[in-house]
């Protein structure tokens, strides 16, 4: 493909994605005030519209004839899932939501929530970052101490509303490139461990305090480790990806470890990290050599609504919405000044959370002796 046509696919691309998530944006900031009164509703409706918005990128990376391909064991909706993943490029969540389009399996998958754990700088993105605090992604400032409290946060609200969805955490903290693996090499090296060429020495302060503390409290089912592999391209930034570097095929394996099989220890957990890192490792060596990528398992593949004709109906019906969106926004005053006061409320308002706001609810609740009867409507 000419260079032209190249940057023409990655606009309409850009566009596409970027009008989309306007449009949710826009449709999110009236539900707001549902998640006080309802908040399990409230979650389920939200995560209804992000998962069909997740499968609305997926076609779009269909009609960019970048191909999915997802192996191992699959994941299950009716169960609160911890995905750990290597950060290849930092657009690995672009595809990661086509990976879950596949592998998540089970009668509730249109509205079982997909989560990450993302640096804190990213929230405050315009329009997208902001969805992403509506969508309850967790943002983390790289200081122990606040982290702590915003995961503490986070747990409690998953426990409080049973809520079943899956998070999606990069242990390595940020994307493989030069400056990060000589950080990494120089860190193994401190540290008596081997160096890595395809991944990066992982964290693991954020994923075991997690991992034990969400079994404490019983409100983890399993923990998946995700193998993720770009066979030729790789978009290493948004701009490469928008400029129409995109990969022929993207292709990811996933190993399931329910929580009875987890190490009972901090220290163990620690150790099951490092050793699912140098698996990694050495999978993406025998791949790069031998072209082998399977260890075990079936294919994950949807390909019943993965077509064309179905395509372009997501993509007209999505166009749609948000064009209406739009007239409501300029044609009235009253939805324009609630979409400013909700986007000024994102910067200076703490309480605009999903994890606050559920719990401010819950303590005004208790103050006036109903809290356990709406807990978890």
């Amino acid at each position: 493909m000419s260079e032209i046509g190249k940057i023409i696919r990655g606009l309409v691309y850009f566009w596409s994605w970027n009008c989309s998530i306007f449009g949710g944006y826009l449709l999110f900031v009236p539900l707001t005030f549902q998640q006080i009164l309802t908040p399990k509703f409230h979650r389920k409706i939200l995560d209804l519209i992000i998962t069909y918005w997740q499968y609305y990128v997926t076609t779009l990376l269909l009609r960019q004839n970048c191909e999915i391909h997802v192996t191992g064991d699959p994941i299950h909706s009716d169960e609160t899932a911890l995905v750990i993943s290597n950060h290849r490029t930092r657009v690995d969540w672009n595809f990661l939501w086509g990976v879950m389009y596949h592998a998540v399996e089970g009668k509730n998958r249109w509205w079982y929530g997909t989560k990450f754990v993302l640096k804190n700088s990213i929230k405050n993105v315009p329009i997208a970052g902001w969805v992403m605090q509506m969508a309850m992604y967790s943002f983390i400032k790289r200081n122990w101490e606040e982290d702590k409290r915003l995961l503490d946060d986070y747990i409690e609200y998953v426990r409080d509303l049973e809520y079943k969805h899956l998070l999606i955490l990069f242990p390595e903290g940020t994307d493989l490139t030069q400056k990060t693996k000589l950080a990494s090499d120089k860190f193994a090296i401190a540290n008596g461990l081997p160096q890595y060429k395809h991944v990066l020495h992982p964290r693991s302060t954020g994923f075991v305090y997690l991992v034990d503390e969400m079994r404490k409290k019983k409100c983890l089912d399993a923990v998946y480790d995700l193998t993720l592999i770009y066979p030729d391209v790789c978009p290493q930034n948004e701009e490469k990806l928008f400029l129409g570097n995109f990969p022929r095929k993207v292709m990811a394996h996933l190993v399931r470890y329910p929580i009875p099989v987890l190490p009972d220890t901090n220290e163990e957990l620690k150790e099951f990290l490092e050793k699912r890192w140098l698996e990694k490792e050495k999978t993406i060596e025998e791949f790069k050599t031998s072209g082998n990528f399977l260890y075990h398992g079936k294919e994950l593949a949807k390909k019943d609504f993965l077509t064309l004709p179905w395509a372009y109906f997501t993509h007209t019906l999505w166009m749609a919405f948000t064009f209406v969106m739009v007239l409501l926004l300029v044609f009235s005053k009253v939805f324009l000044y609630l979409v400013i006061m909700y986007t000024v409320g994102l910067y200076v308002l703490p309480l605009v959370s999903n994890a606050n706001l559920f719990k401010v609810r819950k303590r005004v609740l208790e103050a006036i002796g109903c809290g356990g009867k709406f807990k978890n409507k």
